[in-house]
């Protein structure tokens, strides 16, 4: 195996891309940074789903810091949130940037989430 990340096969390190998990009362807020596209979706995948399996009251990606957001990233999001249907676990989406928002705009895809301003805001709008 080659010691330079970027050809690993394990999704353990994407220095492109950066995630933190945090719970705010009954929500977990995870807050991605960086670049979300292929070569990093592994990792972001990982941190979603972890953070789905606590099965919270409520899921917010905050999105706000991500640069790069290709289709890889788009994918990772639609899988996330009928994941997230099937679990009753409403999923939410945090002060996307403006790259974000034109992906999602562009597809079509901007329906398919609920998007708010704020942490606070999504909690306070999802009763948490």
């Amino acid at each position: 195996m080659s010691t330079n990340p970027a050809h690993s096969d394990l999704p353990m390190s994407a220095p492109e891309l950066k995630t933190d998990t945090i719970r705010v009362g009954g929500a977990v807020v995870c807050v991605l940074s960086g670049d979300l596209y292929l070569g990093t979706a592994a990792v972001g995948d990982h941190t979603l789903r972890e953070a789905l399996s606590r099965v919270p009251d409520l899921l917010a990606i905050d999105l706000n810091a991500v640069e790069l957001f290709t289709a890889d990233g788009l994918n990772l999001l639609l899988s996330l949130r009928d994941s997230a249907h099937a679990a009753g676990v409403p999923l939410v989406l945090v002060s996307p940037s403006r790259g974000v928002r034109q992906v999602l705009e562009m597809t079509g895809a901007a329906g398919s989430f609920t998007v708010h301003d704020s942490i606070e805001e999504a909690i306070a709008q999802h009763g948490h």
